[in-house]
C-alpha cells in the first residue's frame, strides 16, 4: 500500500481549513441571502389578480409599478437624502479619523469611544428621540426650529425629512466608521510617513498621497455599505410620520412603497418587482464605486 505523501496532506489540509470557517457562513447566506432573493425574482414575475387566478408575466409588474406615480416623489427623497447624508458622513469621517491618528497619545481609545457610543442608538430608537429634537413644542433647540417652521408649527414634512434624517445617519453611523479608518490609518508602515515628511511633503501631501491611497478600499467600502444602507432607509421615515401625522408621506422612501405595496394591496408581484430593481440600482452603484477606486486591483495592475 503506498503512503500518503506529507507535503501533499499538509497542502490539503490548509485548503480544506478556510472552508470550514467560511462553511457557517456559507449556509446563512444561502438559506437567508440567495434562496430569499431567487423566490423574490420568481415573485416578481407573478401578476395578482383582484378577481380570478394570479399569471405570469416577464414585465407587467415593473410596468406598473415604474408608472406608479408615487415612485418618482420616493426617488427623489431618497436621492436627496444620500446627497444630504453620504458626503457630509464620509468627509467628517475621514476628517475624525485623521485627527485621531495625527495626535497618537493614551487618550486615542478614549476618544474612538466616544465617537462610537452615538452608533448604540439607532432604528426606531433613534428616530424617537430625533422625533423628540425636531419637534419645536419640546425640542431643547425648539427657538431655533420655529424660525424655519411655518402655519403647521412643525418642522418635520416631506421636504425637510431628508436633512432629518442625514442628521441621524451621520450621528448613528460615524462612529463605527471613524473606528474602522483610524484602524485602516495605523496599518499604514510608519517608516513611509516619516520618510515622506524627510522629502519635505506637508501634512496634506502626505494626507492625499500617502494616506488616501492607502486606505482607499476602506472609504470604497464604506460608499458601497452606506449607499445600499440609504436606498433602503425604512425604519426611520415610518417612525417618524407616525409622530408627525398629515404631514410625511407614508410612502416617503421606496421601501415604504414597497411595504405598502405588500401589505396595504397584497400586491407581493409588484412589491417584488420594485425590490428588484432597487437590487439592480445598488449592484450597479456598487459596480460603478468599485471600478472607479480600483478597490480589489493589484500593485501590478497599476
Amino acid at each position: 500500500m503506498e503512503s500518503k505523501n506529507p507535503l501533499m496532506v499538509r497542502r490539503r489540509g490548509r485548503r480544506t481549513i478556510p472552508w470550514l470557517f467560511l462553511s457557517p457562513y456559507l449556509v446563512l447566506l444561502l438559506a437567508f441571502g440567495v434562496a430569499p432573493a431567487i423566490y423574490g425574482l420568481y415573485e416578481s414575475f407573478i401578476v395578482s389578480s383582484v378577481v380570478g387566478p394570479s399569471s405570469f408575466s416577464l414585465v407587467k409588474n415593473f410596468v406598473a409599478v415604474l408608472s406608479d406615480y408615487r415612485l418618482p416623489d420616493a426617488a427623489k427623497h431618497v436621492f436627496l437624502y444620500l446627497l444630504f447624508w453620504l458626503p457630509i458622513m464620509i468627509v467628517a469621517v475621514f476628517a475624525i479619523a485623521l485627527a485621531i491618528d495625527a495626535k497618537r497619545t493614551r487618550f486615542g481609545a478614549i476618544t474612538r469611544f466616544v465617537s462610537y457610543v452615538p452608533g448604540a442608538v439607532t432604528g426606531s430608537a433613534a428616530a424617537l428621540l430625533w422625533l423628540f429634537m425636531f419637534s419645536p413644542q419640546v425640542s431643547p433647540i425648539g427657538g431655533f426650529l420655529r424660525l424655519f417652521v411655518g402655519k403647521s408649527d412643525t418642522f418635520l414634512s416631506d421636504n425637510t425629512l431628508p436633512i432629518v434624517l442625514a442628521v441621524m445617519g451621520i450621528s448613528a453611523g460615524a462612529g463605527g466608521w471613524i473606528v474602522v479608518l483610524h484602524g485602516a490609518l495605523t496599518a499604514i508602515p510608519r517608516d513611509i510617513v516619516e520618510s515622506a515628511s524627510l522629502e519635505g511633503a506637508n501634512a496634506w501631501q502626505t494626507v492625499w498621497h500617502i494616506k488616501l491611497p492607502h486606505i482607499r478600499g476602506y472609504i470604497a467600502f464604506i460608499l458601497i455599505v452606506s449607499t445600499a444602507q440609504g436606498f433602503q432607509v425604512f425604519v426611520e421615515p415610518t417612525v417618524i410620520a407616525a409622530g408627525a401625522p398629515a404631514q410625511i408621506s407614508q410612502t416617503w422612501s421606496i421601501n415604504e412603497l414597497v411595504f405598502s405595496y405588500a401589505t396595504l394591496n397584497s400586491n407581493y408581484g409588484r412589491a417584488s418587482a420594485l425590490a428588484v430593481l432597487l437590487l439592480l440600482v445598488c449592484l450597479v452603484l456598487a459596480i460603478a464605486i468599485l471600478r472607479k477606486t480600483r478597490l480589489y486591483s493589484t500593485g501590478a495592475e497599476g
